[in-house]
């Protein structure tokens, strides 16, 4: 009789533990160099928008670098004096029967005439240097008013006020926070986050759509969105907002 042999076999049962750490690293390794496809979102053009172009409800078209209002003209230059010229010669004929004296000029009249040129030499040069003070600040008077007759505005706008649309004005604002609060550890961090502003200007809701998962950036994001909260202006249109903006280490962009 042949002996039974016992087997020891405890089928796939160890293999999983070591299937399931080998599995988490690779895909650990291909979320750290990004080799998963994202899904393309495509940015709205963007521009910074000034203080002085505050939202409206219906932006009409131009650039948000135009002042809201036209510059002021610098202050008229008045025209120069006109030129001091040198007296001419003065012609007279010798009195008859008096013989011809060797003309002489006291030492003190001799120091008068040359003070006198001096003067009007100094006169001339003012002159000249007012005529040219003239002719730069007509050319700027010129510059400021080809300046002034820009509009206001957002580029493709449709409407007929002077300002910017708000998703813009926001953003501006989000801007200038998110420079003080700016940190990551990702080489490549993003994050979209959905901002609902109400009639008031506060937010009332912020729903993250998209994340690298970066926790440090998120809270920069988040604090950011804090600290902006504080200059919004209530939305032109007199109800809630809803718009989504695109946080990157390169700053805030309009979804």
């Amino acid at each position: 009789m042949n002996p039974s042999v016992k087997r020891n076999d405890k089928g796939l049962l160890p293999t999983l533990p070591v299937s399931l750490i080998f599995h988490l690293a690779i895909y650990g390794l291909f979320a750290w160099f990004h080799f998963f496809p994202s899904a393309p979102v495509t940015e709205a053009p963007v521009y910074y928008v000034d203080v002085v172009n505050l939202p409206v409800a219906s932006p009409q078209q131009g650039s948000p670098s135009a002042a809201g209002t036209a510059p002021s003209p610098p202050p008229a230059v008045k025209p120069p004096a006109p030129e001091m010229k040198l007296p001419a010669k003065e012609s007279g004929q010798k009195p008859a029967g008096k013989p011809a004296k060797a003309a002489t000029t006291p030492t003190r009249t001799a120091e008068e005439s040359s003070k006198e040129f001096e003067d009007r030499l100094a006169r001339l040069q003012q002159s000249s240097d007012a005529r040219h003070e003239a002719a730069a600040m007509d050319a700027i008077r010129k510059k400021a008013a080809v300046r002034g007759k820009g509009q206001a505005g957002i580029p493709g706008g449709t409407g007929h006020e002077s300002g910017s649309d708000y998703a813009s004005y926001i953003r501006s604002r989000l801007v200038d926070a998110f420079k003080t609060t700016i940190a990551y550890q990702d080489k490549t961090p993003r994050m979209t986050v959905i901002l609902t502003i109400d009639k008031n200007g506060r937010v009332l809701k912020r729903r993250t759509e998209s994340s690298t998962g970066d926790r440090l950036f998120e809270d920069a994001v988040n604090r950011a969105i804090v600290k902006a909260e504080r200059e919004f202006r209530p939305p032109p249109n007199g109800g809630s907002f809803e718009y989504g903006f695109i946080f990157t280490a390169q700053g805030v962009g309009k979804q």
